[in-house]
């Protein structure tokens, strides 16, 4: 009977360590494909572009965008190498946004872009892309 409840205790055990979170670590550390800064409105603006990973900065840089179609888009890719938990910031027009990439993926995503804009109404706005692939 004793043997009985123990075997019954280690399938238990077994059963439930999937439901107490021991996934695959890759699913939640993504890589960043790119970052995206667009600037709709009629005047240039500096934006600010941090990239953390676990609160160490691994990337950093400041960007003019301009108000001509070639200077108000800019597009970084793979601003960092490898996969990581990261958290991207941009500093623009006197606002903050940032995007935790850990956030974004989901499933079979190990991949994030991520977009800031300074829209013409004069808000700032930002959306993150998660893919399969980067």
């Amino acid at each position: 009977m004793k043997r009985r409840q123990a075997l019954l205790s280690v399938c238990t055990v077994v059963a439930s360590a999937g439901c107490l979170g021991f996934s695959s670590p890759q699913s939640k550390n993504p890589r960043l494909a790119w970052i995206w800064l667009l600037n709709d409105r009629d005047e240039p603006y500096e934006v600010d572009v941090v990239v953390e990973d676990d609160g160490e900065i691994v990337f950093s840089e400041s960007y003019e965008l301009g108000t001509e179609p070639d200077t108000a888009n800019i597009h970084v890719d793979n601003p960092v190498d490898g996969t990581g938990r990261y958290v991207v910031r941009a500093d623009m027009s006197g606002e903050s946004r940032q995007v935790d990439t850990t956030d974004v993926v989901d499933g079979d995503e190990n991949c994030v872009g991520v977009r800031f804009s300074l829209l013409n109404n004069g808000s700032v706005d930002y959306w993150a892309k998660p893919m399969q692939q980067c």
